[in-house]
């Protein structure tokens, strides 16, 4: 071996800045649309779940269970690879990473979803009922504003996890950033540098989203407890009026 291969030289990364952000961005889009797609889909498996008729609940308790049990590597080859020989449906790799993404995220969603939904008062259901609001509207303007607050730091930790788990795309071959980094370590034998640069990159976007869905909740909490105090000093007036 090169004794110059045995010292550290992140000369390579500035040559190959432009591809390595370049990945950077697409992880971040796959990552970003997976999670898009999995939210609308993990509040409507979640509304099934709660659903009066019981073959919806059905369909959205075996659709969790799958893609809660099967792996992201599985799931993301069958998708690519397998649809093509069993139905004759080839979805470019870009699209089948979002897909595999949105799917095994959904799954998680809708039981955080669910659990946001179960988590709101009944009472406050009842109110709703009460002023003549239909069993849509409840839901619509009491229920779901409420378990939204409630789910923003589950739904940012399943954010944060499909930003890593984007790096397993790179195995049908989606130029994201692990995929480039893989490729230009083999180019200029340097694995270590490259690695470590593509680690740093994740680090980064994972930081700055955990900030922000920090962020939000702050503000979610301050609005909560404006909007309780606004109401409770609408009800004194008429308390001591009374």
């Amino acid at each position: 071996m090169d004794n110059s291969q045995l010292f550290f030289d992140f000369a390579p990364i500035w040559q190959a800045r432009t591809l390595l952000l370049e990945g950077f961005g697409i992880a971040m889009f796959s990552a970003v649309a997976g999670i898009f797609f999995a939210i609308l889909l993990g509040l409507i498996v979640a509304l099934m779940r709660l659903s009066r008729y019981r073959a919806l609940r059905a369909i959205a308790f075996t659709y969790t269970q799958l893609f809660r049990g099967v792996p992201l590597y599985v799931l993301v080859l069958w998708i690519y690879f397998g649809l093509v020989y069993a139905v004759g449906i080839d979805i470019p790799r870009i699209p089948s990473g979002i897909i595999a993404l949105a799917l095994l995220n959904s799954g998680y969603l809708s039981e955080t979803f669910r659990s946001g939904i179960l988590a709101v008062e009944k009472g406050q259901r009842e109110a709703g009922e009460a002023l003549g609001l239909r069993p849509w509207q409840v839901s619509r303007f009491i229920v779901l504003p409420q378990a939204g607050r409630i789910v923003v730091p589950p739904t940012g930790n399943q954010f944060v996890d499909a930003i890593k788990d984007s790096a397993i795309l790179s195995i049908i071959g989606v130029p994201e950033l692990m995929k480039v980094a893989q490729e230009q370590a083999n180019m200029y034998y340097r694995p270590f540098e490259f690695y470590t640069v593509a680690g740093l990159l994740y680090l980064i976007a994972v930081i700055i989203v955990s900030k922000g869905i920090s962020k939000l909740e702050q503000r979610l909490a301050r609005f909560s407890r404006a909007s309780k105090e606004a109401s409770s000093g609408e009800r004194r007036p008429s308390e001591v009026g009374g």
